[in-house]
């Protein structure tokens, strides 16, 4: 893990963001045309969406498949809000099966029976950018959604997907006790960076695990090298499930927390199950029911936690509740509610940026072996004589 992780993960930005070559440019502006362009696809091919709700399903095959030199693009003319991918109740609205190399990009991706993106048979180098994606859910009640989902098997994972810049959300909340926003068992090396996840909530049963109740991010089920940064979660159940209670211990390996914002959440903002090699590091959490929750694996007993947590500024304890684990806690910040008015700028309307007054917070880091070289906003760290504590370096 360590530099590995954050190694792999500029690598894997860099090469799903960078401006990519384009053969031929078609405009499609209904489901018709849609389909078409899809059965000629060619590496480079980019697909541009009119403004229009097209209710159909896309499945992405090999044979749909671009380069790392000329990758497939779909996007939307007119940006996000104006081409629908309307799933119809179809089980699953977009899937990438054994796909690789293709760009989504200012879509709106709803109205599928349980998932509204769906990574499987050893999908990879996939990039979901700039897009919202919301209410994937028309079979209910809700035990088996996520609006994005990625699954093995073990021996044939998806790998290397960026999802970047999304608005991932429910605009309602049906019955239900498995759904998530982001959701993967069996994924290796996904980066899940700069998305607005929230109103994933309001579980009314737990049909198979506790953490599968209103997660907006959940990586489990031997899961590897995931890094999650840079997030908004808001308003969700629980925030991230870091690991949890899946098909395969450990159910996550190595991999990074960092630079995410979480509040508001209904139980928890960060739980921590059958994690190894895990860091959880410059997170800054508010409001919600519980901090940090380091926790056994139900399905896998005899599981242990090792995981760093460091320059987090927290609404609560860290609370660990199974015997045995590893936990290593460095300079993280509880904060009290007399003092969030001297720390942010207005912490009431959800703007964590830092105030000069925030002494207790601003250089309290401890060294992070470079880990995060930068904060939510971009910003290098460190400006002064060690990294701020939280998501946010002060800016004068």
């Amino acid at each position: 893990m360590g530099h590995g992780t954050k190694l792999s993960a500029l690598i894997l930005l860099a090469m799903l963001t960078a401006a990519p070559a384009i053969s031929k440019q078609i405009t499609v502006a209904d489901t018709q045309q849609l389909h078409a362009a899809l059965q000629s696809l060619s590496p480079g091919d980019k697909i541009i969406l009119a403004p229009a709700r097209y209710r159909t399903h896309l499945l992405f095959t090999a044979r749909h498949s671009g380069t790392q030199a000329l990758p497939v693009r779909l996007t939307a003319r007119d940006g996000a809000g104006s081409a629908i991918i309307d799933g119809a109740g179809a089980d699953i609205t977009v899937k990438f099966a054994g796909a690789a190399y293709i760009h989504l990009e200012g879509l709106d991706i709803t109205g599928g029976g349980y998932h509204g993106v769906f990574f499987s048979d050893g999908a990879h180098h996939i990039r979901v950018a700039g897009s919202r994606i919301y209410d994937n859910f028309a079979v209910r009640p809700l035990d088996s959604h996520a609006e994005l989902k990625g699954s093995g098997p073990a021996d044939n994972r998806p790998h290397h997907i960026a999802i970047l810049d999304n608005e991932i959300f429910h605009s309602s909340h049906p019955p239900g006790g498995n759904f998530q926003g982001i959701d993967c068992n069996f994924c290796d090396d996904f980066l899940i960076s700069g998305n607005y996840l929230h109103d994933i909530r309001q579980p009314v049963s737990e049909p198979y695990s506790h953490y599968d109740r209103g997660s907006c991010i959940q990586m489990k089920s031997s899961s590897r090298n995931v890094v999650i940064e840079r997030n908004k979660i808001a308003h969700c159940h629980i925030g991230i499930v870091y690991g949890g209670e899946g098909l395969a211990s450990p159910e996550h390996i190595g991999g990074m927390v960092r630079n995410n914002l979480i509040y508001a959440s209904g139980e928890i903002a960060i739980a921590v199950v059958n994690v190894h090699g895990g860091k959880i590091l410059h997170n800054t959490l508010y409001a919600n029911a519980g901090a940090i929750r380091v926790a056994r694996d139900q399905r896998n007993p005899e599981s242990r936690n090792m995981v760093l947590i460091a320059n987090n500024i927290l609404d609560g304890p860290v609370r660990i509740y199974s015997n045995g684990d590893n936990v290593m806690q460095q300079a993280n910040h509880v904060l009290t509610r007399k003092e969030t008015a001297s720390l942010f700028i207005n912490a009431a309307e959800y703007d964590f940026r830092l105030l000069p007054t925030a002494t207790q917070i601003i250089d309290k880091g401890a060294m992070s072996g470079g880990q995060v070289a930068d904060d939510f906003a971009g910003t290098p760290r460190p400006k002064g004589a060690a990294a701020d504590l939280g998501a946010y370096e002060y800016q004068p």
